[in-house]
C-alpha cells in the first residue's frame, strides 16, 4: 500500500481522501465534542468560531468537514514542501499520506480547532524558511515568517513560541544580516500592532491581552485529566518522535547539506512543541497535532532510506491500525 505513495502520480492524492475519510468514520457512531473550541479567546479564534457557529445548522459536522479539508490542504502543502527543497529521493506522495496518520492520533485533531488552524500558518511558515536557501533577496519572505507566526499566534496562543523557530531558522539556512532579522521582527508585530489598535478604539485594551493569552481562569496547566486512552496515545507519538530522533541521523547520511540544515530546524519544531504546551493554561490534546508536520517529514525520510520494502509496508499498517483502534475501541469499553 505505501508503495502507491512512493510514485510521483498525482492521482494518488486520491488515497488521501480515503485516509481522511477512514480516519472519520468514528463519527458515525459518537457525536463529535466540539465545545473545547470555544475555550479559546484568541481574537481571530473567537471571532471564526462564532461566526461558524451562528450561521450553521450543526457546528459539529461543519468542524469536522472543515477540519478534514483543512487536513487535506496541510497534506499537500507539506508534500510540496519535502519535494521542493528535494528531502527525498525523488518526488513522492509519501509525506503528505504520513501525515495524515499522524495528524489523526488524537480523535481531537479531526475536527477544526485553533491548533489545527494555527498549524497551517506554521507549515506556510516553514515552507518559506526553507526557500530562503535559495534566494539572495528575500526581504518579503522574511516578513512572512514574523507575520505568519504572528497569525498563529491570533488564532491559537502557544504559538508565540515559534518565533524562535523563526530566528532559529533563519540562522540555520542564511548568513546573519541584522535588516533580515529585523524584518522577521517587524513581520511579527504588525498583526499584533494591528489587533491592538482595535481594541484601543473600543476601549478593549487590557481584555485584549486577557483574550491573546487566553486566560480565562486561575491556576495554569489545567485539564490534564487523562484517560487510558489519552495516555496510550501520547506514549505512542512519543514513541514515533523518539525513534525518528534515533534513526533520523542514517537517513541523513548521505544526504544534501541543505536536507542535514531543514532537518535540524524540523526537530527544533519539536522542541519548541513540547514547550508551547505549558503556554496554556487548560491543556488540550488538540495541541498534539502540531507534532504532525515534523513527524511527517522525518517519518517519510527514515522510510524511504530503508532498502527491505516490507518494513516500510508493516509500519505503515501498524500506523493506521493504532490510530483506528484508539478510536473504536472505547465503544467496548476496552480503553
Amino acid at each position: 500500500m505505501l508503495s502507491f505513495f512512493k510514485s510521483n502520480n498525482p492521482a494518488v492524492v486520491v488515497f488521501y481522501i480515503i485516509y481522511l475519510v477512514l480516519f472519520r468514520l468514528i463519527f458515525f457512531f459518537t457525536v463529535p465534542e466540539v465545545e473545547f473550541v470555544f475555550h479559546y479567546h484568541e481574537p481571530l479564534s473567537s471571532a471564526l468560531f462564532d461566526f461558524l457557529k451562528t450561521n450553521s445548522l450543526n457546528f459539529g459536522i461543519l468542524s469536522l468537514s472543515l477540519g478534514g479539508v483543512l487536513c487535506f490542504m496541510q497534506a499537500l502543502f507539506i508534500n510540496n514542501i519535502v519535494n521542493e527543497n528535494k528531502m527525498l529521493p525523488k518526488k513522492n506522495y509519501m509525506a503528505g499520506a504520513v501525515f495524515i496518520i499522524f495528524a489523526s492520533f488524537f480523535k481531537e485533531s479531526l475536527l477544526l480547532s485553533p491548533a489545527s488552524i494555527a498549524l497551517t500558518f506554521l507549515i506556510i511558515c516553514t515552507a518559506r524558511i526553507f526557500a530562503l536557501i535559495r534566494k539572495e533577496k528575500a526581504y518579503g519572505d522574511i516578513f512572512d515568517i514574523g507575520f505568519l507566526a504572528a497569525i498563529a499566534t491570533l488564532f491559537y496562543f502557544p504559538s508565540i513560541i515559534f518565533i524562535v523557530f523563526a530566528y532559529i531558522g533563519l540562522a540555520t539556512v542564511r548568513p546573519f544580516k541584522l535588516r533580515e532579522w529585523l524584518g522577521v521582527l517587524v513581520g511579527f508585530l504588525a498583526p499584533l500592532f494591528l489587533t491592538f489598535t482595535y481594541y484601543f478604539w473600543n476601549n478593549r485594551s487590557v481584555e485584549m491581552f486577557l483574550a491573546l493569552a487566553n486566560i480565562h481562569s486561575e491556576g495554569w496547566l489545567l485539564g490534564i485529566n487523562l484517560s487510558p486512552k489519552d495516555k496510550i496515545e501520547i506514549a505512542a507519538i512519543t514513541a514515533c518522535i523518539a525513534t525518528s530522533l534515533v534513526l533520523l541521523p542514517s537517513a541523513l547520511y548521505s544526504s544534501l547539506i541543505q536536507v542535514r540544515k531543514f532537518s535540524n530546524t524540523l526537530i527544533l519544531f519539536i522542541v519548541l512543541t513540547a514547550i508551547a504546551m505549558l503556554l496554556q493554561q487548560s491543556i488540550h490534546l488538540s495541541h498534539f497535532i502540531l507534532f504532525s508536520l515534523p513527524l511527517a517529514i522525518m517519518v517519510a525520510m527514515i522510510l524511504m532510506h530503508i532498502k527491505r520494502n516490507w518494513i516500510p509496508e508493516v509500519i505503515h499498517i501498524i500506523l493506521i491500525l493504532f490510530v483506528l483502534s484508539m478510536q473504536f475501541l472505547p465503544l467496548f469499553k476496552i480503553i
